[in-house]
């Protein structure tokens, strides 16, 4: 398959590497520092537990040709950059452009810019940090799946064969994949659950083991992701997917449960670091949530207390500041 993915952060120099490996034809868009990176040394990626790295070259580009043709666009970026490149997207011939983006915003412009027939949303189970231009990086498998696998799906809820032609491409490549019949639902979600996770995380400068450390504050967060999911039915919204449903245990398990994994190195790489480069992106999404907050009518005391920690200044923020 010849497919471009479109932004070179963390998900997509996985993704870009990993696809590559499994023998797919893949060209990274990119731009400044990170297109030379590239082009210097390619894509680097470490193993946080073994350090081992691999090192991938790929074909690069740094602007998007009207004519130039994939089978897929995979724009793997945050939803404060997608803005600034719909216009560019909306004159690509590509059929099957993939929006992995965090949004719980639904689809509308997106919708508007490329066309429904074109549009496929996904989302990724992997994540990690990107230090002079090695990106330490985990993908979810085994357990992490329990809370999210890489999903793909399409906006009408139809499993169609290019579908399932991507599903089968990214399992090749050793990244767990799978289907979603409502990925609005999915999307809408997986922002409760993030953005409570997230304020959280920035109420102790984004140190996850010093949340873990505090009974009060991750019983706080898990009573948000709670009325996160309140939110959501009251609007006819059902938490998805369905092996969500464990929140519904008490909260006390639930506590006790997220202070065990909020002190390992894999919340560390896929959240902690996450929240400490992506505060503007957390405000948004906190911005979207808050939209569905107020259509429902639903009160959100611990939402509103965790959501009070996006004032405080992250460490990066605070040293920018001396």
């Amino acid at each position: 398959m010849k497919i471009l993915i479109y932004g070179a952060g963390v998900i997509g120099s996985i993704f870009a590497a990993k696809l590559s490996l499994s023998g797919q034809d893949i060209t990274v868009l990119a731009r400044g520092k990170r297109l030379q990176e590239i082009r210097d040394a390619g894509i680097v990626l470490r193993s946080p537990e073994t350090r081992k790295e691999e090192v991938v070259r790929v074909k690069t580009i740094e602007s998007l040709p009207p004519g130039e043709k994939y089978d897929y666009i995979l724009l793997a970026m945050q939803r404060t950059q997608v803005d600034a490149v719909l216009e560019h997207l909306s004159q690509n011939s590509t059929e099957n452009i993939v929006f992995i983006v965090n949004t719980a915003a639904g689809y509308d412009e997106w919708k508007n810019a490329v066309g429904t027939e074109r549009l496929l949303i996904g989302f990724p189970s992997a994540g990690g940090e990107r230090n002079d231009g090695v990106v330490s990086y985990f993908i979810g498998r085994g357990l992490v799946r329990m809370f999210q696998t890489t999903t793909f799906g399409e906006i009408s809820g139809e499993r169609t064969g290019r579908v399932d032609d991507l599903i089968e491409i990214f399992n090749l490549a050793g990244i767990p994949s799978v289907f979603c019949s409502d990925m609005d639902a999915w999307q809408k979600t997986h922002v409760s659950l993030v953005t409570c996770i997230a304020n959280a995380l920035y109420g102790h400068d984004c140190d996850n083991r010093k949340l873990a450390a505090s009974w009060s504050d991750v019983e706080e967060m898990v009573l948000g992701i709670k009325e996160g999911f309140i939110v959501l039915r009251k609007l006819g919204i059902r938490p998805t997917p369905r092996k969500l449903i464990f929140f519904r245990l008490p909260t006390c398990v639930l506590t006790a449960f997220f202070k065990i994994i909020m002190g390992t190195k894999i919340a560390e790489i896929t959240m902690a670091k996450h929240c400490m480069v992506a505060k503007t992106e957390m405000i948004a999404l906190q911005g979207e949530f808050d939209q569905l907050i107020e259509k429902s009518g639903v009160k959100t005391p611990h939402i509103d207390l965790l959501r009070s920690n996006l004032a405080k200044p992250t460490p990066g923020e605070k040293a920018s500041h001396k």
